[in-house]
């Protein structure tokens, strides 16, 4: 029996060398924690994860530093990570130190970032009080400041809830309120 090329053994014939010549496909994997839209600036995660561990490391040396839990729970909030940032932070405000206020404060941002707006007021009113009870050496008149105006902001975002407004449901709206409630003055060139 002869052989011959038919039809069918050409079109196998070229898919076979489609196949094989064909570039390979590139793939990229993107890590867990790298939750940005395309177009954002790019952030080094690997960077912020491997600073993230090593303040984890000096936490565990040292549970009650509020610095390096505040440290610590913003980098995980800036990777989407308000579990991580809660978890770590509330435990580092369990323990009496002088910087528990900078830890209580983390809970709180993180509360924020998850737009949980009572728990995010509730524990920046406790970091509050306790930056008032360690007195002006553990939490400078400058941090009193900044934490006096988060809370007062947090309080008219309350009252904004009680209206019905829901940031996490209808965001515009609730700003709208917002505005409402405290207008804002603005000076400069108008945009």
């Amino acid at each position: 029996m002869s052989w011959r090329l038919g039809l069918v053994d050409v079109c196998a014939i070229l898919v076979l060398l489609v196949v094989l010549f064909m570039p390979g496909q590139s793939m990229s994997i993107i890590g867990a924690y790298d939750h940005r839209a395309k177009g954002d600036k790019a952030r080094d995660v690997e960077f912020e994860l491997a600073v993230a561990g090593e303040l984890q490391s000096e936490l565990y040396a040292d549970p009650g530093n509020g610095e390096i839990a505040e440290q610590y729970a913003a980098i995980m909030s800036d990777l989407g990570r308000h579990d991580m940032a809660l978890r770590i932070a509330g435990a580092a405000a369990q323990v009496e130190s002088p910087t528990t206020w900078r830890s209580l404060g983390a809970v709180s941002s993180a509360f924020a970032d998850r737009i949980d707006i009572p728990n995010s007021l509730a524990w920046a009113e406790k970091a509050m009080a306790n930056c008032e009870e360690v007195g002006a050496v553990a939490c400078p008149a400058h941090e009193k400041v900044r934490l006096r105006l988060y809370v007062e902001q947090l309080r008219l975002g309350m009252q904004v809830l009680e209206t019905g407004a829901d940031p996490k449901f209808d965001p515009n709206g609730f700003r709208r309120e917002l505005m409402r409630a405290h207008p804002t003055t603005r000076t400069g060139k108008s945009e």
